[in-house]
């Protein structure tokens, strides 16, 4: 055993060689010190800080991903709206893509209220807009939407049943609620993906696309089982359902950690039922459905029903992916490497 002097200089000098001492420190008997972790407190160590999770999982209850789908869908219905008044289509549509889009936006605030707890909270994100916050500029989006969607089917049906002159009104408030019904598709997922959640944040480019695809899809299909069964509407449900049947095959190749939640349990299994009732089932019926009117609502069901089962989906696999430590470790080795 080499002497004390001669052991502590071999330890100075590698200390200022490599930075660092690998050999093991040693525990004085009756010394002040903390005792050496446990194998179990040294595995939690590194997958938690201080027994808390490393990221803090959403606590979005139902009426989120609710609300998601309905905005969605109100929004896509607004854009219907103005494009068929436009193109000079059936006055029927048009008042149906309105009073669908009203509809949705009286639920939405609820919806969102709700989450919040009170509706003062919801208010309180409407003193200050951030553009930079999706957050806030969704609360603003919703708040300029309900308005001129709301204002857009009453001028509409004010017009009908009287001889007041309008139309004006109805057609102004409807190109702003076209206007603020495409944020309202969209916001949600970049909601979703600029948050610290991996499994979002790895899809950030695909979200805001996915539901805006959906939420067309939906807008579509209410219209549909509205009795509606314009070719254009089939032609842009078989569009939605084609991006939809794309974005599924793309999630599942995915081989990341941080995507798992898709692929994998629960949350894997209900995100491929989504994809498949939002995307091959209602494409064949509508492309080998022939002119069958049946067939068509059939694919309005299931388009309706994966864009509802989407949404929950997603939230759910946030969750799931905020409990597993690995891809935020394995991110943080990265940097480290890179550094």
């Amino acid at each position: 055993m080499k002497p004390p002097e001669e052991r502590f200089e071999e330890l100075r000098r590698e200390a200022l060689e490599k930075g660092r001492v690998d050999a093991p420190g040693v525990r004085a008997h009756g010394a002040p010190l903390p005792e050496p972790p446990s194998e179990v407190a040294a595995q939690q160590s590194e997958t938690s800080y201080h027994e808390l999770p490393l990221l803090k999982p959403p606590v979005w209850t139902w009426e989120i991903p609710l609300y998601f789908f309905v905005g969605g869908a109100a929004g896509a219905s607004a854009m219907l709206a103005a494009v068929a008044r436009i193109t000079g289509a059936e006055e029927a549509l048009v008042r149906d893509a309105r009073f669908i889009a009203a509809g949705g936006a009286v639920l939405s605030a609820p919806l969102l209220i709700s989450d919040l707890g009170r509706p003062e909270r919801f208010l309180n994100m409407l003193r200050i807009f951030k553009p930079q916050s999706p957050m806030s500029v969704g609360a603003w989006t919703l708040a300029v939407f309900g308005g001129a969607a709301t204002a857009s089917a009453l001028a509409d049906e004010l017009s009908r049943r009287t001889r007041l002159p309008v139309t004006i009104v109805a057609d102004g408030s409807g190109l702003l609620a076209a206007a603020t019904g495409l944020v309202m598709c969209t916001y949600t997922g970049v909601l979703l993906g600029v948050t610290a959640i991996p499994v979002w944040s790895e899809h950030v480019t695909v979200l805001p696309m996915h539901f805006g695809a959906s939420a067309l899809g939906s807008a579509v299909s209410l219209l549909e089982l509205r009795g509606h069964d314009h070719p254009a509407l089939n032609a842009l449900g078989i569009g939605a359902a084609t991006f939809e049947t794309l974005t599924a095959g793309t999630i599942d190749r995915t081989s990341k950690i941080s995507s798992e939640p898709l692929r994998d349990g629960s949350t894997g299994r209900w995100i491929r039922t989504a994809g498949l009732l939002s995307g091959v089932v209602p494409l064949a019926l509508r492309l080998f459905g022939g002119k069958s009117r049946r067939a068509r609502q059939l694919a309005a069901v299931a388009t309706l029903a994966g864009s509802v089962i989407t949404r929950f989906a997603w939230v759910q696999a946030g969750k799931k992916s905020a409990a597993d430590p690995r891809p935020v470790m394995e991110g943080e080795a990265e940097l480290r490497i890179e550094n």
